[in-house]
């Protein structure tokens, strides 16, 4: 009978690992759950969950029911409240649990960079030092900047917003990462961005709006990234299936 193994996090890691499951693991039955924040999710393999566990106690109960031998948790890097539910729920529950750390970016030098230690800060920076930004924080971090006025905003999201915005001068644009250094060079300069502000979240799949705002000369604001969960963790599939292999033994 196959085992269970849970990957948290519809992620470009969490996907990336549930391929290399599917290729190196097919002994493993591979549930990938995503929170559902994106109407149409990029295609994986496994079988994929939607929707919230119901905190730590639901996802504990979701553990034990369907037999979880694993828990990879490879959620965004600020997803902390899923992560912590994930460090009690498998505490709790005794199911070994991996976090998937994405790895940092290198930033380019010589160029301007600065870090703030929430959505906030980083709105309130904006709206004295832009004339132009580029928000790349995802729809939850917006609602920071809704009182920023005389800025020109260009946003991106994933999906076009179900309701208007609350922003003023305000212009969305859609995308689904990974993106293109020159075409994000391109975008800024037609918007003629002179700040980027990101979540410091790192990863490759959107590492080219980095690159393009420091060959555009705009200044490169960044979220700290929150500190990641005590117990393993990694960035490395490799390890990840070596972990696997001691935690989860492979059937003849």
């Amino acid at each position: 009978m196959s085992k269970n193994v849970l990957i948290l996090g519809g992620t470009s890691e969490g996907v990336a690992l549930a391929h290399a499951l599917a290729e190196h693991r097919p002994d493993l039955h591979v549930t990938i759950a995503l929170a559902g924040e994106t109407r149409a999710p990029s295609e994986m393999p496994g079988h994929v969950r939607i929707g919230n566990f119901g905190g730590a106690e639901g996802l504990k109960d979701f553990l034990i029911t369907h037999g979880i031998a694993a828990v990879i948790d490879a959620t965004h890097p600020f997803a902390r409240h899923i992560t912590q539910n994930a460090v009690e729920a498998c505490t709790d529950a005794s199911v070994p649990r991996l976090y998937f750390e994405r790895a940092p970016w290198t930033l380019p030098q010589d160029t301007d960079v600065v870090y703030v230690p929430d959505m906030d800060e980083a709105a309130r920076l904006v709206a004295r030092t832009s004339g132009s930004a580029f928000l790349t924080v995802g729809r939850k971090g917006l609602s920071a900047f809704e009182q920023v006025r005389d800025v020109n905003l260009l946003v991106r999201l994933i999906e076009e917003p179900e309701q208007p915005l609350q922003l003023e001068n305000c212009t969305v644009v859609t995308g689904r990462p990974p993106f293109d250094e020159n075409a994000e060079e391109t975008l800024m300069r037609e918007h003629q961005i002179d700040t980027l502000v990101s979540k410091a979240s790192g990863g490759a799949a959107t590492r080219a709006k980095i690159d393009a705002a420091a060959n555009a000369g705009a200044r490169i604001v960044l979220i700290r990234r929150p500190p990641p969960p005590d117990g393993g963790r990694t960035s490395s599939i490799e390890e990840t299936l070596g972990w696997l292999y001691i935690h989860v033994a492979k059937e003849d």
